[in-house]
């Protein structure tokens, strides 16, 4: 009863392709690995008021580098004077407007 249910077992394992399973387990780590980095790669972002982003507008109009309306609203023309301020002063041209943009501006 014993070599019989051995017998069967062992059948069994060989029925199983080794690689499939091996390769099933190494997709499901990767998966794993590539969601935690994800996590990681978010960080806060901090807003600012219209009120600033008016006084942003205004002093990239005042450059000749802002051509839109002064609405308070970061669009796409903002973020493109701002990219080209930031440039043009020597700061990382990522289109944010943080400290450093809102220093070189003038804007408080």
């Amino acid at each position: 009863m014993k070599k019989l249910l051995l017998s069967v077992l062992f059948l069994a394992l060989i029925a199983i392709p080794s690689s499939s399973f091996a390769a099933t387990t190494v997709k499901k780590a990767v998966v794993k690995k590539t969601a935690v980095k994800k996590v990681v790669a978010k960080k806060a972002v901090k807003t600012i008021s219209s009120a600033t982003v008016k006084a942003v507008q205004q002093a990239l109009a005042k450059d000749g580098l802002y051509k839109g309306k002064v609405d308070g609203m970061i669009g796409p023309v903002t973020t493109n004077a701002v990219k080209a301020f930031q440039k043009k002063n020597g700061l990382k041209a990522d289109g944010i407007i943080g400290p450093m943009t809102l220093k070189k501006l003038g804007v408080k």
